[in-house]
């Protein structure tokens, strides 16, 4: 009879269950089916159908996927049950509650979702992931990935994805931005990189790629990178005013690098000037990429 392992569901399964199988067939047991939990309908006709050994392996594992359609295990199955050291090891695989194992969830092996990782923390858990996967993570790197990409799962694939790329060398701010994102991302980062920084070349090298955009989509982008450097041109508690917005330290970062390369008096003349265009958007009198790039190089060319 079968050693159980469940899976709660949570955006870390699968790579929870990829680990699990890879760990079990290191340890001589394969996987030899997949299955449906809607195939048998019951426990019963699981346990009769699906827990047979195989031809040619002592030892086996079986998935079954959405188990949550199976109903409430019964009672008198449970002394069916083994420890991990059993031949065959099922693992159900949930998309919902795994309450229908309530009656047994002291027997079996429960894998919960990761705990998440808070906010202040993730630069600091990505270096750590790279050094661990062999190659050197720079925090610019890191920070701008916890920016730019809320799901701790998909941080975790990007740090696998640049490990691939990185050969061991470190890996900088530049690789990410070429690495993690796509054309229209890389496009709208070195756009408002370059803005920041002051960087004509830049800026006008990524708006070729946005003007194929609606104009509104780059014109919130800039305004959102801006808003901290307004923030600290207005208030003179400007640290606690960017806490307020939910300021990422990236943004913070560069929003500092306008400021200095402006000056505040430009910054809040920008932003009064992008919100006369995003109004205008809204009517007939849209100015689209001409009005939006007259103000764009009015700021950087201080006029």
């Amino acid at each position: 009879m079968p050693h159980i392992i469940a899976i709660e569901n949570s955006e870390s399964q699968r790579r929870q269950l990829s680990e699990i199988l890879n760990s079990l067939a290191k340890k001589g047991w394969p996987l030899t089916a997949r299955y449906e939990a809607q195939k048998f309908g019951t426990w019963q006709m699981l346990f009769e159908n699906a827990v047979t050994p195989g031809l040619f392996a002592q030892r086996e594992v079986i998935v079954i996927e959405e188990a949550e359609d199976l109903k409430e295990f019964p009672v008198e199955l449970a002394n069916m049950l083994e420890d991990d050291k059993a031949d065959c090891i099922m693992i159900l695989v949930f998309n919902a509650d795994i309450k229908n194992l309530k009656t047994i969830t002291n027997q079996i092996m429960l894998i919960k979702p990761e705990a998440q990782i808070p906010p202040w923390k993730r630069k600091a858990w990505l270096i750590t992931l790279a050094k661990d996967e062999g190659f050197k993570l720079s925090p610019d790197a890191a920070q701008l990935l916890v920016d730019s990409i809320a799901s701790q799962e998909e941080l975790r694939s990007e740090i696998h994805k640049l490990a691939l790329y990185s050969h061991g060398r470190d890996i900088n701010i530049s690789d990410v931005q070429s690495l993690s994102f796509d054309e229209g991302g890389r496009a709208q980062l070195i756009f408002l990189d370059g803005v920041c920084d002051n960087k004509p070349h830049d800026v006008s090298r990524s708006l070729k790629y946005l003007r194929d955009n609606p104009m509104i989509i780059t014109l919130t982008a800039i305004t959102n990178r801006l808003r901290p450097a307004l923030m600290l041109s207005c208030f003179r508690n400007s640290d606690e005013a960017l806490k307020a917005t939910g300021a990422k330290d990236y943004a913070v970062r560069k929003a500092r690098a306008a400021l200095n390369n402006f000056g505040a008096d430009a910054i809040k003349k920008f932003m009064a000037k992008a919100a006369r265009l995003s109004l205008l958007e809204k009517t007939n009198h849209s100015e689209g990429w001409q009005g939006f790039e007259l103000i764009l190089w009015e700021l950087m060319t201080k006029i």
